[in-house]
């Protein structure tokens, strides 16, 4: 039978998790500024007085919001580390590819990128928050890492790094709404599938196309010359 303090320890759990909630979605909404005592009690449905029993200060609610929801997002990471990689190997091919993307998508949509990115920008922002938003992209790169190894990929670290670049940017692009789901879909893998073939070309090829290329646009100015 649960004892009466174990219902109050409970109950008091649940309070902190709400505001702590409250102050996150204020903070995506309206920035710091947005994020007063009474206004986060209002949005957790407790009394004005409930912030400070448990904060000290704004400053410190906020704070340990961000870190909250860091900690979340990287055992969401750490999950994503032990799937199969068939997703993965699939932007190999053209159309799968394009199906996973926009799978990801429904199950991620552009609220949760927008919010991924406040909470990651303002944790970058804050000195004591830094080094909490720096993990949370090693951490991904690090994820990516690990599925780009299962997949047979060489050498991966720099192409996770640029991967985790290209998925920041596509957020950010998904939050102002520049494209459609199915269209960002099309693009992101795009990117991606470019990322990895270059990646797979070695240094010397790489640099032999881009000279081919430099020479022909050099080629096409001196044609133009009178």
């Amino acid at each position: 039978m649960t004892s009466r303090a174990q219902l109050s320890q409970e109950r008091s759990r649940q309070r902190r998790e709400a505001l702590l909630n409250a102050a996150l979605d204020l903070f995506v909404e309206g920035g710091s500024r947005a994020v007063t005592h009474r206004a986060v009690a209002a949005a957790a449905g407790l009394p004005a007085a409930t912030t400070t029993y448990y904060f000290a200060t704004i400053d410190e609610l906020l704070r340990e919001a961000l870190q909250h929801h860091i900690q979340g997002w990287l055992a969401t990471m750490a999950r994503l580390a032990d799937v199969d990689v068939q997703g993965l190997v699939g932007f190999i091919t053209k159309d799968t590819s394009v199906e996973f993307a926009a799978g990801i998508f429904a199950q991620r949509p552009a609220t949760t990128a927008t919010r991924e990115l406040a909470v990651i920008l303002g944790a970058a922002r804050d000195p004591q928050l830094r080094e909490a938003a720096v993990t949370a992209l090693t951490t991904a790169t690090d994820v990516l890492v690990k599925l780009l190894v299962s997949a047979g990929i060489p050498d991966p670290s720099g192409l996770a790094e640029d991967m985790v670049s290209v998925v920041a940017g596509v957020a950010l692009r998904r939050s102002a709404g520049v494209n459609i789901e199915a269209e960002e879909a099309v693009k992101v893998v795009r990117a991606l599938r470019a990322l990895v073939i270059g990646h797979l070309i070695d240094d010397e090829a790489g640099t032999q196309m881009l000279e081919d290329l430099r020479q022909q646009v050099l080629s096409g100015r001196s044609d133009e010359s009178p």
